[in-house]
């Protein structure tokens, strides 16, 4: 729903030696963040995984009015996924698991509410801080308890079965549809991931929950990986008064275009998002993986064997272009509109994030299926060959 941010930031990887890498840290001891080199591609490790690690996964679901199906449709699929992390398929048939198992798995949940900047919105209850990238501690969901750890952890073998597992999880990934209308994914993950020690700086001049509210969920050694469950464009607030309704600034602006008609002057940049959730993974850049399941039209789904072309051929897709829709002028034309379902707008901003860091870390799916089945199984495949400790020398 915004304007098109261009941000071609990508990574290449640090080696201290083949097969090897550096120690591996959330922050310098001054708490400054570690030095990475930008580069014109990313380059993931090559050779065998002989090492597999561990994944601490953040789900960022999208909680505004809109999403009871989708919400639905990934609880559906956590089994999926995570039974395919700890027991990998054979696809190709070769006799051997497509990736190496992972040696345990950490999941974390949180909403896309951020508030909004302090002014009442309809929708937004909370209007200081919204759910503040804090990970969600509250079941909803037929069997469902009220309450549940921060995050989820789990061992194979460890005498609970992925499926209940999974079950556990999706009591909290149904995070409801009482959300602010106003999704802020990405300003939300990075929030929940940052440290207090990082430079980064949130709404009110507050710091990253990773070693306060959030601390234990992000661990120094495993794939961080980040995933976006969302029908709409991302609408992280760089200037707060975006969101007032009596803005001499914005006001002329229908509210709810003005994430659209303002982006230049009042969205963060991406660049925030790339760097900053690089940062946490300096060392090893190929221990980040991001995906999203959002408002692309269903043939544009990528996968993990996909090319960074397949974001360009997405964001050049009609469909993805961002203008106002002239039969209901106070929004978009949407992106994908499944009778029964719903619809979905063009999350231009989120898969520019999946472009920067480039199609070995990234992938993109379609909110707009009513199977979440391909994006468990394509996610699976992502984190399952990135997770990785050591690779071959």
């Amino acid at each position: 729903m915004r304007r098109l941010l261009v941000h071609a930031l990508a990574t290449t990887l640090l080696l201290a030696g083949p097969g090897c890498y550096p120690e591996i840290r959330l922050d310098d001891p001054d708490g400054s963040p570690p030095p990475w080199d930008a580069g014109p591609t990313y380059i993931p490790p090559a050779g065998k995984c002989v090492q597999a690690a561990g994944v601490d996964l953040l789900l960022v679901v999208d909680n505004s009015n809109s999403m009871i199906e989708e919400q639905a449709s990934l609880a559906e699929q956590l089994p999926t996924l995570v039974r395919r992390l700890v027991d990998p398929p054979d696809e190709d048939l070769d006799g051997v698991p497509d990736w190496a198992a992972i040696t345990d798995l950490q999941v974390g949940v949180v909403s896309t509410d951020m508030g909004t900047g302090g002014y009442a919105v309809p929708t937004c209850a909370s209007a200081d801080f919204g759910d503040d990238g804090i990970l969600r501690t509250e079941g909803n969901g037929p069997g469902c308890m009220p309450d549940y750890p921060p995050f989820f952890a789990f061992t194979p073998g460890g005498g609970t079965t992925p499926e209940e597992f999974a079950a556990d999880v999706a009591c909290v990934a149904r995070a409801g549809t009482g959300g602010c209308g106003f999704e802020q994914p990405l300003e939300a993950a990075l929030k929940a991931v940052s440290p207090s020690s990082r430079p980064t700086r949130f709404f009110r001049d507050t710091t990253g929950h990773a070693d306060g509210l959030n601390a234990g969920f992000v661990r120094p050694d495993t794939l961080l990986a980040i995933v976006v469950i969302s029908d709409e464009e991302d609408c992280s607030a760089r200037d707060p008064e975006l969101f007032d309704p009596s803005s001499p600034v914005y006001g002329a602006t229908d509210l709810n275009l003005r994430c659209f008609v303002h982006a230049d002057e009042a969205v963060q940049p991406i660049s925030r998002y790339v760097d900053g959730l690089t940062a946490l993974r300096a060392s090893r850049p190929d221990l980040l993986a991001f995906g999203l399941i959002g408002g692309i039209p269903t043939e544009l789904a990528t996968d993990a064997t996909s090319t960074d072309g397949a974001f360009i051929e997405i964001l050049a897709h009609p469909a993805m272009e961002e203008r106002v829709d002239p039969e209901n002028p106070n929004r978009l034309v949407p992106s994908c509109d499944v009778p029964g379902r719903g619809q979905a707008f063009p999350p231009r901003r989120l898969v520019q994030v999946a472009q920067a860091l480039g199609a070995a870390r990234s992938t993109v799916q379609s909110i707009c299926q009513d199977d979440f089945s391909p994006a468990a199984r394509d996610l699976a495949r992502l984190f399952g060959t990135r997770a990785c400790q050591r690779f071959e020398e």
